[in-house]
């Protein structure tokens, strides 16, 4: 009888150690209702800004001005998936848009991007365009 109560104490107590870890991770992780609407505020603002320069971008006639809207889009909203979309076609560009290709302004824009957004979906492809661009550097 006396292990079945060593084994309750033990069951309340991760129990209150699980209450506690929870209490504290959601005390933790919860903005306030101001802060998440400010949040949702910029993150709209970003949306619009993002929208407006990709419609421009799509008319934009010649590289460099190309290359200012992608540069712009990735300042201005770098919380939007137009920004990481930017990333790559500013790599396209200074690799095939240009006179000559500029391979390290391309290097330097895809590891900026890797640092920011290391979990997107572009990451494989900036990766392996990574690789590509430092060929024998890398082995």
């Amino acid at each position: 009888m006396p292990a079945l109560g060593i084994r309750s104490a033990r069951r309340r107590g991760v129990l209150w150690l699980f209450v506690f870890l929870l209490a504290a991770s959601s005390a933790c992780s919860f903005a306030s209702p101001g802060e998440e609407a400010r949040a949702s505020e910029i993150q709209e603002t970003q949306q619009n800004t993002a929208l407006e320069i990709r419609l421009a971008l799509s008319r934009a006639a010649d590289a460099e001005e190309k290359e200012k809207l992608c540069l712009r889009l990735i300042e201005e909203c770098p919380q939007t998936e137009e920004a990481e979309e930017a990333y790559w076609t500013l790599s396209d560009l200074y690799l095939d848009g240009f006179a000559e290709p500029r391979e390290d302004e391309a290097r330097k824009i895809l590891e900026q991007f890797l640092e920011r957004y290391p979990s997107s979906p572009w990451a494989l492809h900036a990766k392996s365009r990574l690789l590509w661009l430092c060929g024998e550097e890398f082995f």
